[in-house]
């Protein structure tokens, strides 16, 4: 079924691509609905490279009319614009900068952008650079644009698509045979797009998990190892934020976190543990679909820009709300009830840590990687009990809920509606209990509101006749001093 180079010797894989025990299996995937599909980027001032990304999407498309682009653009407004680079390529220019005066440029939005090809397929969140807070803050945006799509992927502003590849994604997806499969692999570089085929491709596979500066998990980019001749997606205990294809109640039950920014790198194994201990598994694909620009950006622009030493108080607590769900902090007064407060953001009840930290090889909290025993090739499949919903969080009941994430465009959920339905429930028992037992707010001693108004009208009387009277008009006064004096 194939072989895993796992960074020093190829190991043959003995289990099925799944990884499947005999007493238990994933759930099957649902019946097919309407293939439609949700591709996410971010972009951080990457605005040619954006353009030839968006334009491989829908040229490369085995059918595009069923593709959608969420794009998050973070730019500074003199910069070259992801969208109407884009419309160059098919002669469209509807953005021109005028020239006011050294420090102003006007920019001037043109008719005609509808002529760009899928032009209306592509939804856009526009957010200056000077707010721009890191991949995890721009990722978490995209669901205010994510609609009713049924297949989401995400992917960085610099990537290329095979031909057809809309297709190969939901087949893979399809061949994992599980509801709950992602098909994510760190992408190959785009220098090996040219000699790749379908029958030799090897495919980037992360094996090793080490313990990173932050105390975190984290994962070698470029993979550390490969797969080759797979029959099957191939279970794996890694997870890409450059290349992830699964259904969108994904996005449902373990949205991104708005609430750590400032993160790169460590953010990745924080989301994959969330999703995992949900109930979500990650597969190797059996061919390359995407392929990774590893250059620098053309313009010049990197993270050094959003991150900055000024910003390191931020990403600090964005290290600290990763590693209380993670078990790495230490002495965490009342660790459960911060948790708690997490709500969708923390981890799921399908799974344990301990399951992860044995199915990895690791052991998260003492911050210990799998280096000396990657088991790469091989993994078996955890079974967890599906009567529990990948909605529901380890820890209830908080004290202080951070606010959890809004879907403007998506109105059919998958799983999100029974949070939604729950809490509706509860406010309309809430409402009956106020009708049968109205709550007054009073205070016991307080005196009578009529009493209060009385005396505020009383004060009022006072002031205007101490303040406004006193002494009469200036012209009043002229005419007592001149009568005083005619009457000596």
């Amino acid at each position: 079924p194939g072989r895993v180079h796992d960074g020093n010797q190829w190991i043959d894989v003995e289990t099925t691509g799944g990884g499947n025990t005999a007493t238990q299996i994933p759930v099957p995937p649902a019946a097919d609905l309407d293939g439609t599909v949700f591709v996410a980027i971010p972009s951080f001032r990457d605005g040619k490279r954006c353009a030839e990304t968006i334009r491989s999407i829908f040229e490369n498309a085995k059918d595009p009319s069923k593709v959608t682009v969420g794009l998050i653009e973070q730019n500074d407004p003199l910069d070259d614009f992801c969208l109407s680079e884009y419309c160059k390529f098919y002669g469209v220019t509807y953005v021109k900068k005028r020239t006011i005066r050294d420090d102003v440029t006007k920019l001037v939005v043109q008719p005609g952008r509808e002529q760009c090809p899928y032009f209306k397929q592509i939804r856009l969140v526009a957010v200056f650079n000077i707010a721009a807070a890191g991949p995890n803050s721009a990722r978490a945006l995209t669901r205010k644009i994510l609609g009713n799509e049924e297949y989401c992927m995400q992917v960085d502003s610099h990537t290329n698509f095979v031909k057809n590849w809309d297709d190969i994604a939901k087949e893979e997806w399809k061949n994992a045979n599980n509801e709950f499969a992602i098909i994510s692999t760190v992408p190959e570089d785009r220098k090996q797009l040219s000699s790749w085929t379908a029958s030799t491709a090897e495919v980037p596979r992360s094996c090793l998990v080490r313990s990173g500066e932050t105390d975190i998990p984290e994962y070698s980019s470029p993979a550390d190892g490969k797969a080759a001749n797979l029959e099957s997606p191939l279970l794996s205990h890694a997870w890409s934020a450059a290349f992830s294809f699964s259904k969108c109640h994904l996005e449902e039950t373990v949205p991104y976190d708005p609430f750590t920014s400032y993160v790169f790198g460590a953010e990745q194994f924080a989301r994959y543990a969330r999703f995992w201990t949900r109930g979500y598994d990650v597969y190797t694909p059996t061919q390359n679909i995407v392929y990774h620009d590893y250059g620098p950006n053309p313009d010049g622009h990197d993270i050094k820009e959003w991150f900055k030493h000024r910003r390191e108080r931020l990403r600090k607590q964005s290290l600290d709300r990763m590693k209380l769900f993670l078990g790495v902090s230490r002495h965490v007064p009342n660790a459960d009830m911060e948790h708690a407060n997490l709500g969708i953001y923390g981890l799921g009840k399908r799974r344990t840590m301990q399951q992860l930290n044995d199915f990895a090889g690791i052991d998260v909290a003492a911050r210990r990687g799998n280096r000396q025993d990657t088991k790469c090739a091989n993994k078996a499949w955890v079974p967890y009990d599906t009567s529990i919903s990948p909605l529901e969080n380890l820890h209830g009941q908080p004290t202080d809920l951070d606010p959890q994430p809004e879907y403007t465009l998506r109105t059919e959920f998958v799983f999100y509606h029974e949070e939604v339905e729950a809490a509706v429930g509860a406010l309309v028992q809430g409402e009956a209990l106020l009708q049968e037992a109205p709550i007054i707010l009073e205070e016991p001693n307080s005196p009578p509101v009529a009493m209060l108004f009385i005396l505020w009208v009383f004060g009022l009387v006072v002031w205007c006749m101490v303040f406004v009277n006193q002494g009469g008009s200036p012209r009043v006064k002229r005419k007592k001093r001149a009568e005083t004096t005619k009457d000596v």
